[in-house]
């Protein structure tokens, strides 16, 4: 089916579509496909002739296509969480002597104030 006929089935324009439905318009079609091919596969490993040469007549596959995105990022990837204000201004409070005249007389301190 062509974007349009699709578009005309939903009874939207199909600018709403493409705009609306840009990844499913994109990878669904292929998603499709896979799934006859596995039908295919598994009638001509039961000993379907005719899958068995629709399978074999096919072209080879292409190289990978554009990777769909990732629905979580990946763990080695974890991102730590920003500090907000008031935790950055007591981070910086407890070094703030280093590089002062104040260093020597003042240690840093881990305790809350």
């Amino acid at each position: 089916m062509s974007h349009e006929e699709i578009a005309i089935g939903l009874g939207i324009s199909r600018n709403t579509l493409e705009k609306h439905f840009e990844a499913e318009l994109s990878h669904g079609a292929y998603a499709k496909r896979l799934e006859v091919l596995v039908a295919m596969h598994a009638a001509a490993k039961r000993g379907n002739v005719a899958a068995q040469k629709a399978y074999t007549a096919m072209p080879p596959p292409r190289a990978a296509a554009t990777p769909l995105p990732a629905d979580e990022p990946a763990a080695g990837k974890a991102k730590t969480p920003a500090k907000g204000k008031k935790e950055q201004a007591h981070a910086d409070a407890m070094t703030a002597q280093a590089g002062t005249d104040w260093q020597d007389l003042l240690p840093g301190s881990a305790a809350l104030q």
